[in-house]
């Protein structure tokens, strides 16, 4: 290895940071290359594949995650005051004795972080030796290596059911259609196969012969896009885009063996940049709790400054030097401005543990002990899919307790995603979706064509390799008759022109292609053709589209194979057509649909098909189908038809096409051609060239797709109304459809509709003089608001958006309609922000990510459209029923324990510290103790930590069958709940008054006695014991982990005592407790403290208990009731409860609409038109 001096190091760094940080990269092969010193090769300034996770190195350890503890500002607090407690004028305790709390949070925390480093370098150290096969231009063919030796420019192969080491362009398959498919489960959970092409398209593909150029962007996290395009001489260049991309961790599935070029390696692939780690939160406790934090900082101050004051008049008042006060080394007493000085920082070291050391490791053991609970409640398991609750942000499980408005997505999330084909209008004619064979009328057979090549969904076998193999063995005889067999007769097509044609199905000789291992693809003609449609599986991306094709295979048309170039179809008379695919418009959120433009296989016209939202195909229409009489009206028509499926809730989509011509075309694919090889501005260009094509659409039909509710969700919705929760709905269908749900679940009520078509300002005003009225103080107008996408927009615009929100908090529901993944992260931003409340977001597709990392807390369920919600999310569940319970029990649970943990946790440690505080009164501000050092440390880090940590962890001060059945219980916790500035400074002068009574009682007991300063202390201690334990007694329902502190405390401060003579010195507990508790005095003064102390706090309880009865007071009582009593109170309780809440609105209202169709008076006084018009329209629905 040559040696380079430092100047050439860092002007290779320099180079390497330049090359890694342009927006463009040109990538070589490495095999001419190949055995070259690292200097000369053309790739080497991209990282290699090898990841490191880890934080630690073993050598650097101690000082790296110290480094990392001492981010946390109560750790610098308490490392420096035990470093200023070495300094000797201003010590209170032995130095080393101070040491022990911090070092042993700080020892805990080390341990835990060196736990998971471990576990993280195990696991990239198996990742980094996975085997893989590598080219090599020596060997003359692909040899094994490991995934840490992958370089950028290497070409790696791919072998069935195996991980891909690394970004990869694919540019050779062992499918003849140059087809590649993969399984992205490792990184965005959809389990569903995805489809990739080859680049070059070479069936003959020899990775020596490759001198092409690879240019591509700079790396990103973006999984869905890529940008690149291959120069495979000097004046052509081939476009490519994610389609033709491996990402690294997918898996190859179905696919014998593939090649690819890698152009990101390690911590540049896709992956690894979306590897975030877990996500931090704060939660609302948290941030309330570093505001206490800093006022305990401020009594901590004053309480110092008083000691430091009195310190200084009392060597003041002193006549003389008295002989305790013992000079230092040169003779002189320092004067008593400068010990006073001192004798303030004395007191800030005997007075640290007023802020609660331990409060912060005690936050993070309770709320895994939350989550632990959270993850095991059997009744948030789901059977039919064998999964559980997953809690992914550890520490905002409180939040669940404070939720004020939800925002859900509806499709997947209120339904089951489970996509039923219902209903179809075809050319004006409405058909059941039954699965009866198509009428023999072209319209009908162009229609279903359309259906079953209009998608991307990829067909495979059921079957396994050995039994496909099997199948196509035994019955090659049949598959050559089918193949050979002519067509029965002709069938007419008719086509958007006058031309008409005789189709004599022209078939194609099977290949003889022998069979691959672990390939299922179900190919075209010229490939392997399969028997029967009961083997084929499709592997769609969407439930809607695999719910349409398997309808169309009902209907007799089935979809055979499908590959980068063509599209098989059987019709219902068993002939088969290829159709050569020329292009795939993919959907986009934008154009709201999709298209593919095909040749027919015997016209050999340029037939473009397109299926998508109804607005976005109605838009694009040109003349319709002309020439049969009534077909003129057939836009009309179908829209018709399209408002009947919505009002029955279902799904709609509707289905054109469009002839072009050659000469269009040829010029089309130019514009095309430009947009698939640009780098900037790719998408848009794509997209416009899509759009180009896509006008003048000929209207074929629509669909209607039934999409059930889950089980559960109208009880579920309800009770989170009930809970003071406001539910809004955001969804992308129809407002029919959305509304025709918002009645089923229960958004929605049965009772009186109002549509108001005014403009914003009038609607609000209405809401306002409703409130200002006296009559109806108390009462709740109960409106529910129903609203388009458009509408939003321009709700939201910056002059606008206070009223919309004004108006919204009035709204017990929102429903919005045919809104945008964007308009729903704006939503709920815009409310988040606005109100100050606390949100939550639930989805379970790709496109609720970003509502769902909008909200305060995102929730994922993980349902038919993969796991892109479930990953971005904080909590995922199974089912949307399942949020009932994880808000309103565990919810409930955790922001109650913990906030009346935290609380405790202060209100102890002032009583404690207090002691010592009245105690300075006695000595002079001298910063002396009247308990021993070590008994005060064990006080608060074991004595009397266990209990509120058990109490944050397992206490119910509610059963879940009253928090279930009386739902109005939730609204305890929203808003500032129980941990409120009232309620903090309450238990702070609480812990002064008892830390009052438990110091002056013994003191008065013992006044003018002659005992020693540990025998005073003993008893103030062990009453500071019984009184805090107690205190937390009001509260815990189980005694058990009181009398185990008991019994503890006991036991080692007798064993203490009785072994340790001078541990600390010069004091000398020996045998105190033991002297003490053979005098009755002791046990008076412990009980005598201990009540009087607590005297305030039980009075005010038995009177709030008896008296001002609270909500959760009420339902305590009910709690101990026997089961059938209690639940005959409950709902008694209920109803008169609920009786006088809300009052009816007396804004005019149209009559009801029954309950077997509740939509028909939205029909009546809304058209589609309005709600979709230029003008702003609030739909506003109230009782």
């Amino acid at each position: 290895m040559t040696w380079k001096s430092p100047v050439a190091l860092v002007r290779e760094a320099l180079q390497g940071q330049r090359a890694r940080e342009k927006d463009l990269r040109s990538l070589m092969s490495n095999l001419p290359y190949e055995g070259l010193e690292k200097g000369k090769q053309p790739n080497r300034y991209f990282p290699s594949n090898a990841i490191k996770t880890t934080k630690y190195s073993l050598l650097l350890f101690i000082p790296m995650n110290l480094y990392e503890q001492f981010h946390r500002l109560a750790n610098i607090y308490f490392v420096g005051l035990a470093i200023l407690n070495f300094i000797p004028v201003v010590n209170a305790f032995q130095p080393e004795v101070a040491l022990i709390p911090i070092c042993i949070i700080l020892s805990l925390t080390a341990l835990k972080d060196a736990w998971e480093d471990f576990r993280r370098y195990q696991s990239d150290k198996k990742l980094n030796n996975t085997p893989c096969f590598i080219y090599s231009r020596k060997e003359k063919q692909f040899v094994e290596r490991r995934w840490k030796d992958v370089r950028v420019g290497d070409f790696v192969k791919v072998v069935c059911n195996e991980t891909i080491p690394a970004d990869l362009l694919l540019l050779y398959t062992s499918d003849p259609n140059g087809v590649c498919l993969i399984e992205t489960a490792n990184l965005d959970g959809e389990t569903n196969l995805k489809q990739r092409t080859a680049v070059s398209g070479n069936p003959e593909f020899e990775p020596e012969s490759f001198n092409g150029i690879v240019v591509c962007e700079k790396p990103n996290n973006n999984l869905n896009h890529f940008k690149c395009y291959m120069w495979v001489s000097n004046t052509q260049k081939v476009g490519a885009g994610i389609e033709s991309l491996l990402l690294r961790g997918c898996t190859v599935r179905n696919t014998d063996h593939a090649v690819g070029f890698v152009v990101y390696a390690g911590h540049e692939t896709k992956s690894m940049l979306n590897n975030s780690g877990p996500r931090y939160k704060r939660s609302k406790l948290e941030r309330r709790l570093n505001i206490d934090v800093f006022f305990c900082f401020i009594l901590l101050f004053a309480m110092c400054l008083i000691g430091a004051l009195g310190h200084f008049i009392w060597l003041y008042a002193l006549p003389g030097v008295p002989p305790y006060l013992v000079p230092p080394a040169n003779g002189h007493l320092d004067s008593p401005n400068l010990s006073s000085f001192y004798m303030f920082f004395t007191m800030i070291i005997l007075l640290q543990i007023l802020i609660p050391i331990s409060l912060y490791v005690s936050i993070e053991l309770v709320k895994i002990g939350q989550i632990f609970l959270i993850t095991n409640d059997i009744d948030l398991y789901d059977e039919e899919t064998d999964s559980r609750i997953q809690c992914k942000a550890l520490n905002i499980t409180e939040d669940l307790g404070q939720i004020e408005y939800i925002f859900s997505d509806k499709t997947g999330t209120l339904t089951e995603n489970k996509m039923v084909f219902r209903r179809c209008s075809i050319m004006g004619t409405d058909r059941t979706g039954s699965s009866s064979r198509c009428q023999k009328i072209d319209p009908y057979l162009e229609f279903f064509l359309a259906l079953t090549i209009c998608n991307t969904v990829v067909v495979s076998m059921t079957n396994n390799p050995l039994e496909t193999l099997s199948s196509l063995v035994k019955n090659t005889g049949n598959i050559l008759k089918c193949c050979k067999r002519k067509p029965k007769r002709n069938r007419t097509f008719t086509m958007d022109s006058d031309d008409q044609f005789q189709p004599s199905v022209k078939m194609e000789e099977p290949g003889t292609s022998g069979l691959q291992p672990c390939s299922l693809h179900a190919a075209s003609l010229h490939d392997k053709h399969p028997l029967t449609s009961d083997n084929l599986r499709y592997e769609a991306e969407s439930p809607d589209e695999a719910a349409l094709v398997y309808a169309t295979k009902a209907y007799g048309f089935t979809l055979l194979a499908r590959t980068p170039d063509s599209v098989t179809v059987r019709l219902p008379s068993g002939e088969v057509l290829v159709f050569e695919v020329l292009d795939t418009l993919t959907f986009d959120s934008n154009r709201k649909r999709m298209s593919v433009l095909v040749r027919h296989p015997i016209t050999k016209e340029y037939v473009l098909y397109t299926k998508g939202a109804d607005y976005a195909i109605m838009e694009l229409l040109g003349t319709p189908y002309a020439g049969i009489g009534n077909e003129k009206n057939i836009a009309a028509v179908t829209q018709r038809h399209l408002d009947c499926y919505a009002k029955e809730g279902l799904r709609t989509l509707c289905i054109a096409k469009k002839v072009v011509s050659e000469a269009v075309y040829k010029h089309w694919l130019v514009e095309r051609q430009r947009a698939l090889t640009a780098i900037d501005n790719r998408e848009v260009l794509i997209m416009d060239t899509a759009v180009q094509l896509e006008t003048n659409l000929t209207l074929l039909g629509a669909t209607g797709i039934e999409d059930r509710l889950q089980e559960n969700v109208p009880d579920t919705i309800m009770a989170l109304r009930q809970a003071g929760i406001k539910v809004w709905v955001l969804t992308g269908d129809k407002p029919e459809t959305a509304v025709n749900i918002g009645y089923a679940c229960r958004l929605l009520e049965d009772e009186d509709l109002i549509t108001c078509r005014a403009i914003l300002d009038c609607t609000l005003e209405e809401v306002r003089r409703y409130n200002s009225d006296p009559r109806n103080v108390d009462t709740t107008l109960n409106i529910s608001l129903v609203i388009d996408g458009r509408t939003l927009t321009m709700a939201l615009s910056p002059d606008l958006r206070g009223d919309f929100v004004d108006l919204a908090k009035h709204c017990r529901s929102v429903l919005c309609c045919r809104v945008t993944p964007l308009q729903k992260s704006r939503v709920v931003k815009v409310i988040r922000e606005k109100l100050k409340v606390m949100t939550l977001a639930v989805g379970d597709g790709a496109n609720d990510v970003n509502m769902i990392q909008a909200a305060d807390i995102g929730i994922g369920i993980s349902g038919q459209e993969g796991m892109q919600a479930v990953m971005a999310s904080d909590f995922a569940i199974s089912r949307f029923k399942h949020l009932k319970k994880l808000l309103l029990v565990h919810g409930h649970w955790c922001y109650t324990r913990l906030a009346n943990m935290i609380i405790y946790f202060f209100y102890k440690n002032v009583a404690y510290v207090n002691l010592l505080f009245w105690y300075q009164f006695f000595c002079g501000f001298s910063g002396s103790t009247m308990i021993d050092y070590w008994l005060l440390i064990f006080f608060n880090l074991f004595f009397t930590s266990l209990p509120p940590i058990m109490f944050g962890i397992m206490d119910r001060d509610i059963s879940a069958e009253m928090l279930l059945g009386v739902p109005e219980l939730y609204k305890t916790g929203q808003g500032e709940g129980d941990y409120r500035f009232t309620t903090f400074w309450v238990s702070i002068l609480d812990a002064f008054y008892q830390s009052l009574v438990c110091f002056f009682i013994p003191y008065f007991v013992y006044q003018d006695s002659d005992i020693d300063m540990f025998t005073f202390g003993t008893p103030l201690n062990t009453t500071a014991l019984f009184t805090i334990l107690l205190h937390l007694s009001i509260e815990i329902k189980s005694w058990v982990i009181m009398l185990g502190s008991v019994l503890f405390y006991f036991i080692v401060t007798l064993a203490y005592s009785a072994t340790c003579v001078t541990c600390n010195p010069p004091s000398n507990p020996y045998w105190v407790l033991q002297n003490q508790m053979a005098d009755p005095m002791f046990y008076l003064i412990c009980i005598l403290s201990t009540v009087v102390a607590l005297l305030p706090r039980y009075t005010f309880h038995v009177l709030r208990n008896s008296i001002a009865l609270s909500p959760l007071i009420e339902a305590k009582h009910l709690d101990r009731l026997d089961p059938s009593m209690r639940e005959e109170w409950m709902k008694e309780w209920r109803s008169y409860r609920g009786g006088g809440q809300v009052q009816r609105s007396t804004l005019s209202t149209p009559p009801s609409p029954t309950l077997e169709n509740p939509v028909d008076i939205f029909s009546e006084s809304l058209a589609v038109s309005d709600i979709m018009g230029d003008d702003f329209t609030l739909n506003v629905f109230g009782q």
